[in-house]
């Protein structure tokens, strides 16, 4: 319902009742005819909005302000939540987040695949819904003279000065509390200022491990000639300060000159510690737990525990025999791939970045497997150029979702079967579309990485039509 009616326009501001969620999170309501897509929010909350953008059949909004929650609304555990942008749904509880998110999955499959009266499993839940993730990224930026360190504020640059969180582990907000200590303390060091493109703090990643007790810290940072000496050997003596108090094993320092807001450094040094991390993935349907190395700017996935859940769930679904010829696409770090590996005949595995590829040589060694091959290169390629044939192809590719190219070659490469694992239902659904042209989907099972966010993994086995 609305308190006027729908000829309303940009910049107006509405009451509504939020029926549903869309993929990806954003909470809509329908007014005669209109779809509003609003910003945020949860089914059954009465909102005030503001239209910032109408179009012909829809319009998008901003919430300005909660007049009603919803009945099966509960109180979120952290005090920053509605400010930071860290969590979506830490108001939802965990079972409601879960049909949702199987909601998306199925919405994106019919949508836009075009698939018809099929059987989604529930998704499998993360072993845990708070302290689940292994890396995050703060951002460094001032307030009143001082340095805050946190999280953007939610749909702005801004930063929110993180006194809690609930994502990571209580040991990374001792580490944030210290890092913004000592920064304040230090004149040398000032935060990175992205409207006049100067200042010198400007990322703090962390990461940590759930089961081999080790913790990176990489800080980056502009490259501020007037002052660089006394900035670098400050980013040293907090090093030395994090190793000592805060059991960090890994302390690097990262340079970067571009201006876009992006936690990753064009240079790397490794200042004290270890150049690497390395994880245990304990999986739970008998396979043999894998011990992989990642390095700063390597990819990993974020929740460890609900990833062993993740691949071990993709390896069920490929029914290796132990005869199969086995590829990964988008292979990272291998962990897929070595995952794999014990019950096939032999896996070919590719990733662009060198770096991930020495990661999933250096893990190979490291768990004795001997019958993977990694290869550094564009997945193009591969499925135009390696004489292998595979009998079972696992794709996971970036949010993006696999090029319309590699799409096209893989369908002429004609595995047996394709297990296809994303992180974005949507992007899944497109390339499906084409595949299912040739593949009829036989599996789709969601499993839960990012607990208190809309996000989800799904996996989708397609077999190759008789």
């Amino acid at each position: 319902m609305t308190t006027k009616d729908s000829q309303f326009a940009t910049g107006d501001t509405l009451t509504v009742t939020i029926d549903a969620l869309a993929t990806g999170g954003k909470a809509l309501t329908r007014l005669d005819g209109m779809v509003i897509f609003m910003d945020r929010g949860l089914p059954g909350q009465t909102v005030e909005v503001k239209i910032t953008k109408k179009k012909k059949r829809f319009a998008e909004a901003v919430m300005t302000k909660v007049i009603t929650n919803a009945l099966d609304q509960i109180t979120p555990r952290c005090t920053h939540f509605g400010t930071c942008g860290g969590c979506l749904w830490q108001n939802m509880e965990y079972k409601k987040q879960l049909e949702w998110k199987k909601r998306f999955v199925s919405d994106s499959l019919s949508r836009i695949a075009g698939t018809q009266d099929l059987e989604i499993k529930d998704p499998i839940p993360s072993p845990d819904t708070f302290f689940y993730r292994n890396k995050m990224e703060f951002a460094f930026g001032e307030k009143q003279g001082n340095i805050t360190l946190g999280m953007r504020r939610y749909a702005t640059h801004n930063v929110v000065d993180l006194q809690e969180c609930y994502l990571q582990t209580e040991h990374t907000v001792e580490i944030l509390a210290l890092v913004r200590e000592f920064v304040n303390a230090t004149p040398a060091l000032t935060a990175y200022d992205a409207t006049a493109r100067h200042g010198y703090l400007r990322f703090l990643v962390i990461r940590e491990t759930k089961h081999t007790n080790q913790c990176m810290v990489q800080i980056i940072t502009g490259k501020d000639t007037t002052n660089s000496d006394s900035q670098h050997r400050a980013i040293r003596q907090l090093g030395q300060l994090l190793q000592e108090r805060m059991n960090v094993t890994t302390f690097i320092h990262s340079l970067r000159t571009h201006t876009s807001q992006v936690a990753y450094g064009e240079k790397t040094y490794v200042v004290l510690g270890q150049k690497s991390l390395t994880e245990v993935l304990n999986f739970e349907n008998g396979m043999r737990s894998l011990s992989l190395t990642s390095h700063a700017d390597g990819f990993f996935q974020v929740n460890t525990d609900a990833t062993a859940r993740l691949y071990g769930t993709a390896i069920d679904l490929a029914e290796l025999s132990g005869t199969e010829k086995v590829w990964d696409l988008y292979c990272g770090v291998g962990g897929l791939a070595l995952a794999a590996a014990p019950n096939a005949k032999d896996v070919f595995a590719m990733e662009l970045s060198p770096q991930a590829i020495s990661s999933a040589n250096e893990n190979a060694q490291i768990n004795n497997i001997e019958n993977v091959r990694f290869v550094s290169g564009d997945v193009r390629s591969a499925l135009k150029d390696e004489k292998s044939q595979p009998d079972v192809v696992f794709v996971d590719p970036p949010r993006s979702g696999m090029n319309a190219e590699v799409v096209e070659l893989l369908m002429k490469r004609a595995p047996k079967r394709i297990i296809y694992v994303s992180c974005d239902p949507a992007t899944q659904a497109r390339d499906i579309a084409t595949l299912s042209t040739k593949y009829t989907i036989t599996a789709v099972q969601p499993v839960d990485l990012f607990p208190q966010t809309a996000h989800i993994e799904n996996i989708v086995r397609l077999d190759l039509t008789d």
